[in-house]
């Protein structure tokens, strides 16, 4: 072998470390580095990976069947993307007695009456309302505040209670039902909001009966209200129409009732609603969206303007609201919607929107919801 062959073979071995190397740096600089947040604890993963499917395999990540994922697993990532994979979990729901299987990807007692949209004020629940709920399950009863009336002895009486029967309530308010005694419906009653239960009290040969009176309801006029809006200004309430009976019994059975006496012992107080008359101002002009008003004379497109400059694909600094309406993921699937909002369409954002309206009002939505 010749001197100068003998030179050039450390030159050339070099060449060909240097080429190993500089393929080995830029196949690792190719890489992507992925935010992964499972029940809002994020971890990142660094690899080449092209779709949302493609990162769960790296990071070893399954989506079960009531699992929540944004985006799809066919969504295309890139350096510096965001999954947000929130688990299923499986509630044993009792309310009012009425028991039924819900799943939710809530974390907490609070989170999971939002997204079943049972907010339920007053109600008295089994476990505090930031609990947290367990991936194995949890079983919650809720017993809902509802007011009823009692017209007893001449006398209405307007009671809040949780109770779930009515024998349940009489022994809260500490009314006795003597054997002579009657109610009019059985004692085992459900309990329902905007009950009205009679009790007719029989003393010796005579018998009190009271009847409500049903109450009217006045609107007025309101120049500070929007046009289309209202506001429950008073509450009516029912009156008592008090009526006496003479009873005649023969070997201890009812024979005859003679009706001696009837009078109005407490007037009904009329329900006053105000009623809005002012004109809506004009809404902002939206950048993206210009969607009209939509159902029920309502400006969805002023809302979007607000909230998101109309802009059907808008994220929030941090990445929690999203699209036209600024939904969170778990108001976005507790209304029935499915993958990210930015992805639906303004038509499917809107009609989810409308939904969460009929739940709420414009109340979802603190600052914004004046231009509906």
């Amino acid at each position: 072998m010749s001197v100068s062959s003998l030179a050039m073979r450390p030159v050339a071995l070099g060449l060909t470390l240097l080429a190993v190397t500089g393929g080995h740096a830029a196949y690792e600089a190719s890489a992507k580095t992925i935010t992964i947040s499972v029940d809002g604890r994020p971890q990142q993963i660094r690899a080449h990976v092209g779709t949302v499917g493609d990162v769960l395999a790296a990071a070893h990540l399954t989506v079960g069947q009531h699992d929540l994922l944004a985006p799809q697993k066919a969504s295309t990532v890139t350096d510096g993307s965001t999954i947000v994979l929130r688990r299923g979990r499986e509630m044993d729901l009792t309310v009012d007695g009425k028991v039924r299987n819900v799943w939710v990807t809530a974390m907490s007692v609070s989170e999971a009456l939002d997204q079943i949209g049972l907010r339920a004020p007053g109600a008295i629940l089994s476990a505090d309302r930031s609990r947290s709920i367990p991936l194995k399950g949890f079983s919650l009863e809720i017993r809902t505040r509802k007011t009823i009336e009692v017209l007893d002895a001449g006398r209405v009486r307007k009671i809040g209670t949780n109770a779930l029967v009515v024998s349940e309530l009489l022994k809260q308010i500490h009314i006795v039902i003597r054997k002579q005694d009657r109610l009019s419906l059985p004692a085992t009653s459900p309990v329902r909001n905007g009950l009205v239960i009679r009790i007719t009290r029989v003393d010796g040969r005579h018998a009190g009966q009271d009847l409500p009176v049903a109450f009217m309801v006045v609107q007025r006029a309101n120049a500070t209200m929007y046009k289309g809006t209202s506001r429950l200004v008073r509450a009516g309430q029912v009156g008592v129409l008090h009526r006496n009976f003479s009873l005649t019994f023969v070997d201890g059975v009812l024979h005859r009732r003679v009706l001696t006496s009837a009078r109005i012992t407490e007037r009904p107080v009329a329900e006053l609603i105000d009623v809005g008359t002012r004109d809506r101002p004009v809404a902002p002009r939206a950048i993206y969206y210009t969607g009209g008003s939509g159902s029920g004379g309502l400006n969805w497109g002023a809302l979007a303007g607000c909230e998101s400059g109309g802009n059907p694909q808008a994220v929030s600094p941090g990445g929690d609201y999203r699209g036209l309406y600024q939904f969170s993921f778990a108001t976005w699937y507790g209304v029935g919607g499915s993958g990210d909002p930015i992805d639906a369409s303004t038509s499917e954002q809107t009609y989810r929107a409308q939904v969460l309206y009929g739940r709420a009002g414009s109340s979802s939505w603190p600052l914004c919801g004046r231009y509906l």
